[in-house]
């Protein structure tokens, strides 16, 4: 912006300056094309750049889709040592019977259906598997169970080892 002095003129309370100061209207029309050129280029090349980065693979960071579908009752009732004839009969004597903790894995499973959700976690000396169970009238069921290896510190707390039981089964209210 620039400013035109034409005068200056003093009175009793001081010098005033009159100035000539652009419109807007002046300061467009005597912008320069180049400028104007400018400015519409850098737009382009941000709309473009913007629509690229939609093409450019990012790197992931470990993270595994999901499961299409949890396993069913009887295929995790025969990866834990378990029949499929245990876990259909746990679905019809037991049905939705809250199992207490140390419970034999064989005679909870089945027993809130198939699962909608089954994760498995390690530490050292035990293993955790979360199975959540969703029933028809909304209720959420989530079964815990644990395996301890059979290791020196184990033992020394008295833990049943070497065999899965439930750690614990939740149900809201």
């Amino acid at each position: 912006m620039y400013v035109v002095v034409s005068q200056v003129t003093t009175r009793r309370r001081g010098a005033t300056l009159a100035c000539r100061c652009p419109s807007h209207r002046e300061l467009t029309m005597t912008r320069p094309l180049f400028e104007t050129v400018f400015i519409a280029t850098a737009c382009l090349f941000a709309a473009a750049g913007c629509s690229r980065l939609r093409h450019i693979d990012l790197p992931s960071f470990g993270v595994r889709p999901a499961a299409s579908r949890a396993p069913s009752a009887a295929s995790l009732a025969s990866q834990y040592g378990c029949t499929s004839q245990q876990a259909a009969a746990n679905w019809q004597t037991a049905r939705l019977a809250v199992a207490g903790p140390g419970t034999p894995i064989c005679s909870v499973i089945g027993r809130y259906g198939d699962p909608v959700s089954v994760s498995r976690s390690a530490t050292k000396g035990m293993q955790l598997v979360s199975m959540l169970h969703r029933q028809p009238d909304g209720r959420y069921y989530n079964a815990t169970f644990v395996y301890y290896d059979d290791t020196k510190a184990n033992r020394q707390l008295n833990r049943p080892v070497g065999r899965w039981i439930v750690e614990r089964v939740t149900v809201p209210r």
